[in-house]
């Protein structure tokens, strides 16, 4: 099956002219409120296994690109009061390239090989509202799709066979079928041999280069293991 991968989260970039509407909150940018930490040097990792890869290019503080148009958290607190005409002009600068070039990359996998997988890579902070969220992984799927719910359960067991420990739970600490990006592709390709999964990555793992560097290495194995990939 071959692999393609985004990273919705990958940057805490606010681009010019925006950078004023973090004014006095711009450490949030370096939070787990203005990316995926960890996240996109994973992704990178995990490269040489993908037909392509695509990474979000500004922070969710300006625009949550892992959100539907109609979704009310599509623009945070510091965005959300821009008039109509800025808020048109992120979506078509910044959402609207990034979703459209996955579209794309999907359709033409799909149109070439009989199964794809969509491996969107996340991570999520240990706390939460002062709850403690002690796993490891999270691997995100709806359950109604026999093939995603196979495909994260053969994901699961080989991650395990390379550190038995882990901590590993299934649509945790989110829903897979909540609002997001494989959700929306769902709907799109229904059946049609499309597979979205969301890895999602505690950030105690991945607080630096070696911590990354071990989650992509497990998670390459991992995948290889799954026979998801290229060689």
């Amino acid at each position: 099956m071959r692999l393609l991968l985004s990273c919705e989260h990958a940057s805490p970039l606010i681009p010019e002219p925006y950078g004023e509407l973090l004014a006095g909150a711009r450490h949030l940018l370096d939070s787990h409120l203005g990316f995926d930490i960890g996240a996109a040097t994973v992704c990178r990792g995990l490269e040489g296994l993908a037909e392509a890869a695509f990474y979000g290019g500004c922070s969710r503080l300006l625009i949550d690109l892992n959100r539907s148009l109609h979704h009310r958290g599509l623009f945070s607190e510091f965005s959300r009061h821009l008039s109509r005409a800025a808020k048109d002009e992120i979506v078509a600068r910044y959402y609207t390239p990034f979703r459209n070039a996955v579209l794309v990359a999907v359709e033409r996998a799909l149109g070439q090989y009989r199964g794809l997988a969509h491996i969107a890579v996340h991570s999520f902070t240990p706390i939460l509202n002062g709850v403690v969220r002690s796993n490891d992984f999270g691997l995100l799927y709806d359950p109604r799709r026999q093939g995603e719910k196979e495909l994260a359960r053969r994901l699961m067991a080989a991650m395990r066979t390379t550190d038995p420990e882990l901590s590993i739970r299934m649509n945790s600490p989110y829903r897979g079928v909540a609002d997001g990006h494989t959700t929306a592709l769902r709907r799109r390709f229904g059946d049609g041999g499309y597979l979205g999964l969301e890895v999602e990555i505690n950030q105690n793992l991945v607080v630096d280069d070696r911590g990354r560097s071990a989650v992509a290495a497990l998670l390459t194995e991992a995948l290889r293991q799954c026979g998801i990939g290229r060689g």
